[in-house]
């Protein structure tokens, strides 16, 4: 025996006309024995019916003008506004760093600092070669529930071992 919902959900279906035979087999076995289920059809099939008979009603082309005149409100444009902030704050963004010695400190800071950057970066690329000896073989075998808690894990590590490389360094130029 099917639910309701579910009888309402065929119904639906054949009004759509995106019933298989199956389902359409089912649906009249049902309806035959159910008298409110059938009601209910009818009653579908009825409002189907008057709608499909309605005439389609489409606005004028100056509707919504007419709308916001009526309401005493103008059209706005949003993105005209949104297209001007954005160049005007590129256009400060660009001559603060024209004007700015920023761009000099920094790059001062990057030539300065190359050797610890290199060094961290052979710390981060041992750390990565380490786990991948370690996982590969992990995804080499099925996947069970056992896998995800190990890459974790490992996870939890990389980024305890990460941090550690980190504060290191940070403590090295202090």
């Amino acid at each position: 025996m099917m639910k309701h919902k579910e009888i309402e959900r065929l119904i639906q279906k054949q009004l759509d006309r995106e019933i298989s035979p199956n389902e359409k087999r089912m649906l009249d076995k049902h309806l035959a024995q159910c008298p409110q289920c059938a009601q209910f059809s009818q009653e579908m099939i009825e409002t189907s019916k008057s709608l499909a008979g309605l005439g389609q009603f489409y606005p004028g082309a100056n509707f919504n003008a007419r709308v916001l005149a009526e309401l005493g409100l103008k059209r706005r444009f949003v993105w005209k506004k949104a297209g001007i902030a954005f160049a005007g704050s590129w256009v400060a963004a660009l001559l603060f760093f024209v004007y700015s010695p920023l761009p000099g400190q920094v790059l001062a800071w990057l030539t300065t600092s190359f050797p610890a950057m290199i060094r961290f970066f052979n710390k981060v690329e041992l750390v990565i070669t380490s786990l991948s000896q370690v996982i590969t073989p992990l995804f080499k075998s099925s996947l069970t529930t056992v896998n995800p808690m190990i890459g974790l894990v490992f996870s939890i590590i990389f980024v305890y071992f990460l941090g550690k490389a980190l504060q290191k360094e940070v403590r090295c130029k202090a």
